[in-house]
């Protein structure tokens, strides 16, 4: 690259550890004071939706194209009553039919007939009796079902909350540095394709979808990904195989004037961080995006 360019930033092993422990920290404290009280609120949205598939049911023993006729968003508690639970890709192949939100009534049998034939019979054995249950088999099998249901939902919502928040500071962040935002989605190919001093919302370059693409006042191109990791296992996934294998792919596309970085949250070991920043891509911090606005602010001349 030439020597002309600002230089992005890299970290030292103590400065790297330091960052690490600190976005670790946050995500622990966030977990024990958020997690309980946002399973309880989402607990409490579910399960009368799970109660609403009993009643309109007959408490499953008349599980028919009725009740999706009746209410078309009801297959998505449907698909926690299965063992185990179905995602929705696997009941629209079981259904047959491509996405959809709402089933529609042309389909309503057939998402009916896929949820019987997978109905679990742990949480539900009077089903397959076919006999009413009792009042306590009721009660557990709907507050497990909910309890599934929630969970899953939970780390669904969790997600994206992570990804809007991390794509929200590091917008913030460039703004500050003094970059335009451009609303474009299309697909980048080239580098004019944006124009200098601008970044982007989500948008594909060379095939590869980029979080946050920016064209730097100096004319190169800064993929920027934003990634929370749960577990260092997790890290080893988003960072090394997702974020270095684009950075690659990037950079045998539009060669060393692309460069690939990363905004990090949450709970990442050493040698995950290590890894990338030796195949050249940039370590940032959602903690801390002051480095990213420093880079960014110095590429301007």
């Amino acid at each position: 690259m030439p020597l002309a360019f600002h230089q992005p930033p890299t970290w030292t092993e103590e400065a790297l550890k330091a960052a690490r422990d600190h976005a670790e920290s946050n995500f622990t404290a966030h977990r024990r004071e958020e997690g309980p009280r946002s399973f309880a609120r989402m607990y409490d949205i579910l399960r009368p939706q799970v109660e609403q598939v009993f009643a309109a049911s007959n408490d499953l023993l008349d599980l028919t194209g009725e009740v999706f006729i009746a209410d078309p968003t009801a297959w998505q508690a449907c698909r926690y009553l299965c063992g185990p639970p179905i995602s929705q890709e696997d009941l629209w192949t079981l259904v047959g039919a491509s996405k959809f939100r709402q089933v529609p009534p042309v389909l309503a049998e057939a998402t009916a007939e896929a949820i019987r034939v997978v109905i679990d019979p742990v949480r539900f054995p009077w089903v397959e009796q076919r006999r009413y249950p009792s009042d306590s088999e009721r009660e557990a099998a709907i507050l497990a079902t909910s309890v599934l249901w929630a969970a899953q939902q939970l780390a669904t919502e969790r997600r994206g909350e992570a990804s809007s928040r991390q794509e929200a500071l590091t917008g913030e962040a460039l703004s500050r540095a003094g970059l335009m935002l451009d609303p474009s989605r299309s697909p980048i190919h080239f580098f004019d394709d944006m124009q200098r001093g601008t970044y982007s919302r989500e948008r594909h370059i060379a095939g590869a979808k980029c979080d946050v693409p920016i064209r730097l006042p100096d004319g190169r191109l800064l993929a920027l990904e934003c990634k929370v990791s749960n577990g260092p296992k997790n890290g080893w996934k988003r960072v090394n195989r997702e974020v270095v294998g684009k950075a690659e792919a990037w950079r045998s596309h539009f060669g060393v004037q692309l460069i690939t970085g990363v905004v990090l949250a949450g709970v990442f070991d050493m040698s995950c961080l290590r890894t990338a920043q030796q195949a050249g891509v940039i370590l940032f911090w959602e903690h801390d995006l002051t480095p990213l606005h420093e880079f960014v602010s110095g590429t301007k001349g």
